[in-house]
């Protein structure tokens, strides 16, 4: 499966807003685990960016479905999704290039 982040900032920063979305983001991790995502970390991000949830999914397709959901748990976020490489794989990637 390929390995995805999702990066969430909040346009608002009203620490309400941030708790309820935290609660609100548990119950739906049990509903993507569901569509056979796996979820990898979720994590608190001090920067430019105020969150960020690393997963596996079995297909692009899956895996919008994590910022989907996302944005319906708070339509005050905005929302970016990378594909992310382990390190190992990423230097035989670049092994393979060197000719």
């Amino acid at each position: 499966m390929a390995m995805y982040m999702t990066m969430v900032r909040f346009t608002h920063q009203e620490a309400r807003g941030i708790s309820s979305f935290c609660k609100e983001w548990q119950d739906s991790a049990k509903r993507i685990e569901g569509l056979g995502i796996k979820l990898l970390g979720s994590y608190g991000i001090l920067g430019p960016y105020d969150m960020a949830f690393v997963y596996e999914a079995p297909s692009e397709e899956k895996a919008a479905s994590v910022p989907l959901s996302i944005s319906y748990l708070d339509s005050a976020i905005q929302t970016e999704t990378w594909t992310v490489i382990p390190i190992e794989e990423f230097a035989e990637i670049t092994d393979k290039l060197q000719c």
